[in-house]
């Protein structure tokens, strides 16, 4: 199985930060699964262990639901994208913007590993 075209990477990257923002998780997961077949594996934060499932995926959505994702750039090479992302809820009872770095490894056997690159405390 080859993995997906740069182009087909790139739209699938923006669009998924616009189905989380829009709450229509359903179409979320659709989407991972689409574009990843041969399942999903992350490392969060990006020097984690990597864990593997559609229910880790799950896990880390329901932390952020009613977050707003904005993907300000986006950067393909063959079969790995970044994109840098703008974050904005509610955390602590505070209203917060930061920004992260996700990285996304697409394998020949149709599997992603994706990586988040979080801000740092100061």
């Amino acid at each position: 199985m080859a993995y997906p075209a740069p182009k087909e990477i790139a739209k699938f990257l923006r669009e998924q930060a616009v189905m989380f923002s829009e709450g229509r998780l359903d179409d979320f997961m659709a989407a991972f699964k689409a574009i990843a077949p041969g399942g999903f594996k992350v490392q969060d934060p990006a020097t984690g262990p990597i864990r593997e499932g559609w229910d880790i995926l799950e896990d880390l959505c329901k932390q952020y639901v009613g977050w707003k994702l904005t993907v300000e750039d986006v950067k393909v090479s063959e079969n790995e994208a970044v994109i840098y992302v703008r974050n904005e809820g509610v955390f602590d009872g505070q209203d917060v913007c930061v920004f992260s770095i996700e990285h996304y490894v697409f394998g020949e056997d149709g599997s992603m590993l994706a990586r988040y690159f979080h801000p740092m405390e100061e």
